[in-house]
């Protein structure tokens, strides 16, 4: 007999890896441990039916002769069968991503990379052998990924395991299933312990790095301890964190790390615990709480190598000025030291600051011999010499200020600007001057970059200048990968596409009406060319009616700051950022804003654009856009837009995979009632918004085909409203008679689902025949809207199983069988489903046999 096990404490990584193991060891049987993870249990709970590989039983222990590890090589950590290896009476193969330790099981076969996930080691494996897996073992697959590697975000990440989600990406796995287990809520016991984490938590400096360290107790046992850290991570972003929990005799301590050089599996190997470098928890018994954390501390300050510090880089021979000093004097000392900032000193103790763009003011509103008393400002930032430069970077974010005064205890030590942090950590990323040509050459591919070089050489030889512009700038900066490059033209665009596809052998499109070409290149790359001009709104919401125009004009008429910057490609200043608006600014301060008052009124659909780009990107409009946004809903501004518009711009936002944060937006700005007074969000539908993730991603999964996201979506936003509204809603923004049907059955119908499905008794016929006649949205509803585990899964039966059943006869066969052609052919086969769905009939003979004893009238 061959058995799969992983670790105690199964998690998604284990529960996969052994899901995939079965795969490779066809037969072998698979033993979760008896207390799993609780989102493991309730996976299971859900879905556990749909793993085929045999439980194995304990008591059948003497008849194993392999045993396959994954996701472990501890012998303490496999439970029961940690019998097997001491007795070592059997063959063991083993599949694990931890780093290798004096302590581990020594396999027959080991199979073992540092990678992020052990089921990317199963993965590649079966790629490489070429076996089929089902969408629902592909998402499983990727569950088990994005657990152990943050949704791909930890540092413990490779490509290794990217190429792995990638692949199963192509085989169908549902990204959005895996976020109802990944992002759970915490129990009332876990919330009571997240407050206890937040009000405990202390910061202590070690090296220059900054750890929070928690030390709490709790009374009573709480499951799932590492759910309330994580939650405390997300909301402290702390770089480092230890948490100890004691717990009757135990002491539980867990440790995060988001630095490299701060190894958390190291740290506490030395007590025993153990897991990723970035990751790792220990369990000890009979010890004092405080004894613990010193001894933690012990091991950081031994095992942390020291880590850039203010102290190391701050300018600590600043002069202090007074209030009664003239601006031209501040002025003076500001630019001998190369300063941003002077501290004013009053009484012997530090009472402002006096800022270089306060100066320049104070000098030209009245004169460089104005005292600066009364001008500088009493509010400034201070920090302590100690803390990190990557902390410093970033109060200065939070704080929105180039520069902090340095202080020990009461004592003024210097001041540090984000130039000095710069110089310390980013020289060659971002120059001073702002040009981005060493960030273009890190992060577009070669050929690509070759081909910027050429278009800027083009237009030289032709006397225009050619920047890029659009998403791509704001996505450069913001680190996000986009190789939709546009480009923009100050000449004829088109002239110069012609030029740059007859140089570079391209394909090329182009739509003089626009003054625009496209430039298809080979290996998929695009380049958009434009002409640069400037749009004139003849009226509210009409299409602009278009002009030449210089790049400033061109970059003034787009929707908001940081989609309206650009990157010269010119051979003298190829890579230079130019942003006259302060779209840098703004993506730094992950704000949206528009560039003019007229924004909205010019073009409304921006108004959807800009609750879509806050949401995505985790950004926030700014106070006077949102302004203008109540300002052209009290107006009625989509009224002068075609519906088709409109309902493009829904589609795109109900397409999106978590949509439920930009229609709540859209809720609180009165977007949702001016698009249609039968659109509404309640705190009810709030709650099915946030299940449809799950329910659609299990419908898509079950199914194998992509749902209308969009539509299921809408349907759930109008449930209530009447069948006149429904009717003008489709009206007014051009829906097809089928939307409009499946809107308005399925606003009703899901309800109905729910309630019929409830009934105790009901044969998987009766429940095939009656959901077939519902469309797919309804049923996407009803699983969300459901609490009942027994709708869920009929509704889960009928989509995986039951529709797929078929008969194997026809009418034809009937015919054969001496039937006289009629009506009640429908009627027989109809019938004779019934029993196969029911498990009454299973073969095309007996499909025959149940037809020739139940309907023996009407032959020939």
């Amino acid at each position: 007999m061959e058995v799969i096990t992983t670790h105690t404490g199964c998690d998604f990584d284990g529960l996969a890896s052994m899901v995939a193991a079965v795969k490779l060891y066809p037969g072998a049987k698979i033993y979760i441990s008896p207390s799993p993870s609780q989102e493991v249990r309730d996976f299971m709970h859900l879905y556990g039916w749909m793993i085929p590989a045999e439980r194995f039983e304990p008591e059948r222990i003497k008849e194993v002769k392999r045993l396959i590890l994954v996701d472990t090589r501890w012998v303490s950590r496999i439970g029961i069968l940690g019998k097997l290896v001491e007795e070592k009476k059997v063959e063991i193969h083993i599949y694990d991503h931890h780093p290798s330790h004096p302590g581990e099981i020594k396999g027959d076969l080991e199979i073992c990379r540092e990678v992020g996930a052990a089921t990317s080691i199963m993965v590649d494996l079966i790629k490489k052998k070429n076996i089929s897996i089902t969408p629902f073992e592909a998402t499983l697959f990727t569950l088990g990924i994005y657990e152990d590697t943050g949704s791909l975000s930890f540092s413990s990440t490779t490509s290794f395991d990217l190429q792995a989600v990638a692949y199963l990406l192509e085989r169908g796995a549902k990204l959005e299933f895996i976020s109802n287990f990944l992002n759970r809520g915490l129990t009332e016991k876990q919330y009571i312990l997240l407050k206890d984490f937040i009000e405990k938590a202390k910061v202590i400096f070690v090296n220059g790095v900054e750890i929070v360290m928690i030390t709490t107790r709790v009374d009573d046992f709480v499951g799932g301890l590492s759910s309330p850290l994580h939650k405390f991570i997300d909301l402290k972003n702390p770089d480092v964190v230890f948490a100890v929990i004691g717990s009757k005799d135990k002491v539980y301590v867990m440790a995060r790390s988001r630095l490299p050089f701060v190894d958390v599996d190291e740290i506490l190997s030395f007590m025993g615990g153990g897991g990723h470098s970035l990751a790792a928890s220990a369990v000890l018994k009979n010890v004092d709480l405080k004894s613990v954390e010193k001894r933690i501390q012990k091991i950081l300050r031994e095992k942390i190598r020291p880590y850039p510090t203010v102290e190391k880089v701050m300018r600590s021979s600043v002069k202090m000025v007074s209030p009664e000093v003239t601006a031209g004097e501040v002025k003076e000392i500001l630019d001998r030291g190369k300063l941003d900032a002077l501290p004013v000193r009053e009484k012997g103790k530090i009472v402002g600051a006096i800022s270089r763009p306060r100066v320049e003011f104070i000098i030209k509103r009245s004169s460089a011999s104005t005292l600066i008393k009364g001008y500088y400002s009493k509010k400034f930032t201070s920090i302590s010499p100690s803390i990190s430069l990557k902390r410093a970077e970033q109060i200065m974010m939070e704080e929105e200020t180039p520069w902090l005064f340095v202080f020990k205890g009461q004592e003024f030590q210097g001041i540090i600007t984000s130039f000095d942090i710069f110089n310390a950590f980013h020289s060659g990323s971002i120059s001073p001057c702002e040009n981005l040509a060493p960030l273009l050459k890190k992060k577009v591919p070669p050929e690509v970059m070759g081909i910027l070089q050429q278009a800027g050489e083009v237009a030289r030889t032709m006397g225009f200048l050619v920047f890029i512009v659009g998403g791509f700038v704001r996505d450069l900066l913001l680190g996000n990968e986009n190789f939709d490059i546009d480009l923009l033209v100050e000449g004829d665009g088109i002239a110069f596409a012609k030029n740059l596809a007859q140089k570079l052998k391209a394909r090329l499109t182009v739509h003089p009406e626009f003054g625009t070409a496209t430039l298809d290149l080979r290996e998929g790359f695009k380049f958009d060319i434009a002409t640069s001009r400037r749009e004139f709104y003849p009226r509210p919401a009409a299409l602009p009616r278009i002009e030449r125009a210089p790049l400033r004009e061109d970059l003034f008429r787009r929707d908001f700051t940081v989609n309206a910057m650009a990157i010269s490609i010119n051979p003298p200043d190829f890579g230079r950022l130019i942003d006259f608006f302060g779209g840098k600014k703004d993506l730094e301060a992950s704000r949206v804003r528009v560039l003019h008052p007229k924004s909205f009124i010019d073009d409304p659909t921006r108004i959807f654009r800009a609750v879509r780009f806050e949401q995505r990107y985790g950004f926030k409009i700014d106070k006077d856009t949102e302004n203008l946004i109540k300002e052209a809903v009290r107006e009625n501004i989509f009224q002068y837009v075609s519906g088709k518009r409109i309902k493009e711009e829904l589609i795109q936002i109900l397409e999106e995979d978590r949509p439920d944060k930009n229609i709540r937006r859209m809720e609180q700005l009165g977007i949702l009632k001016l698009i249609h007074p039968g659109i509404s969000l309640t705190l009810f539908k709030e709650k099915i918004l946030d299940r449809l993730v799950d329910a659609i991603a299990t419908y898509e999964v079950l199914t194998g085909e992509r749902s209308r996201r969009w539509l299921t979506r809408l349907a759930l936003l109008l449930d209530g409203a009447e069948r006149q509204q429904i009717e003008s809603f489709s009206q007014r923004y051009s829906f097809t008679r089928e939307e409009r049907e499946t809107l308005f059955v399925s606003c009703r119908g899901w309800r109905e689902i729910v309630k019929k499905l409830k009934v105790p008794k009901i044969k998987p016929s009766s429940i095939y025949f009656f959901l077939k006649s519902y469309p797919r949205e309804a049923l996407i509803i009803a699983m969300a809207g459901t609490e009942s585990k027994l709708v869920k899964k009929r509704v889960i039966l009928y989509l995986s199983s039951l529709q797929k059943v078929t008969l194997e006869i026809s009418g034809n066969d009937l015919k054969k069988m001496g039937y006289r052609p009629s009506p009640e052919f429908s009627r027989i086969l109809e019938e004779a489903k019934k029993a196969k769905l029911d498990g009454s009939i299973k073969t095309r003979e007996e499909e025959i046999d149940f037809i020739r004893k139940n309907f023996l009238l009407r032959r020939k």
